[in-house]
């Protein structure tokens, strides 16, 4: 009597083995979020371009005595915005692109372009919110995906 052995998998098999890929793919998708990991890396921009935003601003005042670069074109006047108020060209931002001395303005002189929210942000409202409060500290926010970013220089 011969006996023929076969080489191959039984439909059992082969739906028993699709059945553990697909239980071991959908537990490593829900791992890794893919939505949240790209909300946080937004959240990493925001607070980079914040911190931007900051440093040109301190450097601009660096170079001008402690001055503040603002847009009323008066050198004895600041019209730097002392409570949080958004940064853009729309008529209720501050337009710190163009914020300055006449000579010497923020954008081109101290960085090539306001940076803009990732997913929401405009030249008209880049997303970004500045101030000086009164102890001459700045004060830019930012709403973060999964935190709000505030800093406090």
């Amino acid at each position: 009597m011969k006996t023929f052995l076969t080489k191959g998998l039984t439909l059992i098999e082969l739906l028993l083995v699709m059945a553990i890929i697909g239980i071991l793919s959908s537990t490593l998708i829900v791992a890794v979020n893919p939505a949240r990991q790209l909300a946080k890396a937004r959240d990493a921009q925001r607070e980079a371009d914040i911190i931007a935003i900051l440093s040109a601003i301190y450097q601009y005042a660096y170079e001008h005595s402690g001055d503040l670069p603002d847009t009323d074109g008066n050198p004895n006047t600041s019209n730097f915005p002392t409570t949080l108020r958004c940064i853009g060209t729309n008529a209720t931002c501050f337009d710190l692109a163009r914020a300055g001395d006449g000579e010497d303005t923020i954008v081109p002189d101290y960085m090539a372009e306001i940076p803009v929210d990732p997913q929401t942000g405009t030249t008209a409202n880049t997303g970004y919110l500045i101030m000086v409060d009164a102890n001459g500290r700045l004060i830019a926010s930012a709403s973060g995906e999964t935190k709000t970013i505030r800093i406090t220089r």
